[in-house]
């Protein structure tokens, strides 16, 4: 990383704009969704705004413009002048899919923005902002957004400053009424705030009058403009900044929620916010950046001239009234000015009464994080899984020389693995991560893949919250890519094949997340056609994949579109046809000790159903024993464990042997015989049970020779470091330093048999 702390605050910024290209999603698609809160419409405007002020900081200009583009209608929509309607939402969508383009660009990890594309969507943009035409140069003066209407000025004139008229004398001080009680003020809630912007608030794109409107949505506001800072014209500079503003905020809003209207600017102003009636801050606010120069006569003018102009100035800005506030004419200049009355005194804010203060709830302190570099995290995971280690080898070397549990060191080692396995909890919940992360980008996927195959598709996503190992997050992208790009593309029929079937011409495609049997399960849907199966089988025949006699059941056609080399495509294309997407996401899987499952009805669709460990780092496991091995079940599988009865054992057929479990029968799975470990099964005497879950919610019954208790053992990736083996989902080191193999319960309950156990083979011992 680099050392330019200008680099690294640009780093930041294109972080924090990950976060709000995921919120601007994300809303966008409430609002798809049909809702119609503003709030929604808000934060989707706050996330723009964000993004355009942190680009203009930078000197991202294409960036910049089309963020202002994008900001623009969105303020149309939020004020509303525009109606948030279904095709400006959809403009929207794929207008936030060119925004993250050009965030990416920016960045550097993405390819350059395509020019035509881009300028496309910005024509859409302004044509839905200005009616259907681009907005044109104002040749008339138009009223702005506070009500301003411009006045042309003979700069002529300062050329004759003795031809100046008097100006009228300033009203008398007396007799305006007086600022409402701040005391009283502070009764009912609210805050006072003092704004000055620095010239780089303006560079940044930014704009004070977009503030200022914020602020008014938290409640009625009273705004001062404090104009003493302006030099003469000839002194003027248009980059400069001479401006204070002072804002009084009624109502109850949070300090937290006034601050975070200024939140993307504040280092670019001075920032002063206070509670009305505390008036000794808001004063020293006042003099650290008023100008010290100032007489007392010029501010008490300014005060009065404020009080008269300024609450006319932006009462459009109040968010009481929505209509069009008439326009406040301007001061002009007269050749003979008429002897002006002074205005009518105006009339202070009725003070809320004292009888019945306003009781709020203090905000809910936000969460406070850190961003830690992800090496960081993994070297603390590789430490605390040697510490889990060191941990079980020592409670192994105590329990050989034979001491006590009572004694003092065993009492010790309880209290250090108890210590370990906090730590490890502790460890392990910084790692999680929700696969909202990944379901997020999802959406801009399926559009484009909609878009390119013609066909209407609506996503659907569930479990969005569903945590799991970082590690795991990461590699979860490509997979789900893979399978929604075939779920698009060959299980979705396109609109008048559906509305020919009977079903609505857009198709859906499902993606959900679940915990299941300590696992996480993600499940990818789709209300499609299903796998044509013959034509599958014929496609595998064709391609030499299988033998032509070959009698398969539905569940081995429906895999052979895992084969590499097999696609049912009839063409190469952008999304599908080169026969590596699928056999790619199985590989991809089963790297992380996982298994992917499909689940298919003819004319109903096809559901595929991937499962993952949830980390891969730690896991509770029962260590267990089966032909001089000694093997771990992972604990989240086993339902309970006992001791079977020669009563309860029954067979199939006269040699599939089954286990009577609670008025129910499970199949019995010898471990050691299916693991290859022995050819004679296990004799029964002596031996033990343990009832298992399987993902899919079948039981089964696990035969092994004995349990040696229950142990935290840290996962080790068998595959990457050996190779795949069948019924074996990673390795551990135990206690004393033997590599034990973890169970991979699915595949043993599942897998051929190459040796089928007789009831000769199961003989009770006496």
């Amino acid at each position: 990383m680099s050392d330019d702390p200008f680099e690294a605050i640009k780093a930041t910024f294109f972080q924090e704009c990950e976060e709000l290209l995921a919120d601007l999603e994300g809303n966008l698609l409430t609002l798809e969704s049909g809702s119609t809160d503003i709030e929604v419409i808000n934060a989707v405007f706050r996330a723009v705004h964000s993004v355009k002020g942190g680009a203009g900081a930078f000197g991202l200009e294409n960036l910049v413009r089309f963020a202002h583009v994008f900001e623009t209608l969105m303020d149309e929509l939020r004020s509303g002048r525009k109606p948030c309607d279904d095709p400006t939402v959809k403009t929207l969508l794929r207008a936030s899919d060119v925004l993250a383009d050009h965030v990416a660009a920016a960045r550097g990890a993405g390819a350059a923005v395509d020019p035509v594309r881009s300028a496309g969507l910005v024509a859409e943009l302004e044509a839905l902002t200005y009616g259907g035409a681009a907005p044109v140069a104002a040749a008339e003066p138009e009223e702005d957004d506070f009500g301003f209407t411009p006045v042309a000025m003979d700069l002529g004139a300062f050329d004759a400053p003795a031809g100046l008229p008097d100006l009228p004398p300033l009203p008398d001080l007396a007799a305006l009424a007086p600022l409402p009680d701040l005391s009283a003020l502070a009764a009912a809630g609210g805050w006072k705030v003092v704004f000055r912007p620095h010239p780089r608030l303006y560079a940044s794109a930014n704009e004070t009058g977009l503030l200022l409107r914020e602020l008014a949505r938290l409640g009625p506001t009273r705004v001062q403009m404090d104009d003493s800072g302006l030099p003469l014209l000839d002194a003027l500079e248009p980059t400069d900044s001479h401006l204070i503003w002072t804002i009084e905020l009624d109502g109850d809003a949070s300090e937290t929620e006034v601050r975070e209207v200024f939140d993307f600017v504040e280092m670019d102003c001075d920032l002063s916010v206070t509670p009305l009636g505390d008036a000794a801050p808001v004063e020293a606010a006042l003099a650290a950046v008023a100008d010290e120069d100032d007489s007392d006569a010029s501010a008490l003018a300014r005060a009065a001239s404020s009080e008269l102009d300024i609450a006319a100035l932006l009462a459009s800005v109040g968010a009481a009234s929505t209509e069009a506030p008439a326009p406040v004419a301007a001061p002009v200049i007269a050749p003979a000015p008429e002897p002006v009355a002074p205005p009518p005194p105006v009339k202070p804010a009725p003070a809320p009464t004292a009888a019945a203060p306003v009781q709020t709830a203090p905000p809910a302190a936000a969460p406070v994080t850190i961003r830690v570099d992800l090496e960081r995290v993994d070297r603390l995971i590789n430490a605390v899984g040697e510490l889990v280690i060191q941990q079980a080898m020592l409670a192994q070397r105590v329990t050989e020389s034979g001491l006590a549990r009572s004694s003092d060191i065993g009492l010790g080692l309880e209290d250090l693995e108890l210590l370990t396995r906090e730590i490890q909890d502790s460890v392990m919940a910084i790692r999680a991560q929700p696969v909202k992360s990944v379901f997020q980008r999802m959406p801009r996927l399926v559009r484009e893949a909609a878009e390119a195959t013609g066909k209407k598709v609506k996503l659907v996503t569930s479990g969005e919250d569903t945590e799991v190992d970082k590690t795991v997050i990461e590699r979860l992208s490509d997979p789900i890519t893979h399978m929604l790009r075939n779920a698009i593309d060959h299980g979705l029929e396109g609109p008048e094949e559906r509305l020919a079937a009977g079903k609505p011409a857009e198709g859906t495609v499902r993606l959900a997340a679940l915990h299941r049997s300590g696992r996480i399960v993600i499940e990818i849907s789709d209300d499609g056609k299903g796998i044509n199966r013959p034509r599958v089988k014929g496609i595998a025949v064709e391609r030499g994949l299988i033998a032509e006699d070959a009698i398969l059941s539905d569940d081995e056609i429906d895999n052979l579109i895992f084969l590499p080399g097999f696609s049912t495509a009839t063409e190469v294309s952008d999304l599908s046809g080169r026969g590596v997407g699928m056999d790619v996401v199985r590989r991809s899987i089963q790297s992380l000790g996982g298994r992917i499952s499909i689940s298919s009805v003819p004319g109903k669709g096809s559901t595929f159903t991937l499962s993952l460990p949830l980390t891969l780092a730690v896991l509770d496991g029962m260590v267990v024993g089966a032909a001089d091995q000694t093997l771990v079940a992972p604990l989240a599988a086993i339902v309970e464990s006992l001791t079977p009865n020669e009563a309860d054992i029954h067979y199939v057929g006269g040699v599939d042997p089954v286990l009577r479990f609670r008025e129910a029968f499970v199949p019995l799975v010898d471990v050691a015989q299916v693991m290859g470990f022995r050819d004679d099964p296990t004799v029964l005497k002596g031996g033990v049970v343990m009832i298992v879950e399987t993902e899919s919610g079948q039981r089964a019954a696990l035969l092994v020779d004995a349990i040696h208790g229950q142990r935290q053992v840290v996962i080790k990736s068998l595959e990457s470091n050996y190779r795949h083996v069948e019924g074996v989902a990673a390795a551990t080191i135990l206690g004393d330093g033997r590599v034990a193999l973890i169970l991979d319960i699915d595949a043993l309950v599942t897998a051929k048999r190459s040796r089928t156990p007789s009831r000769s083979d199961l003989q009770m011992a006496s």
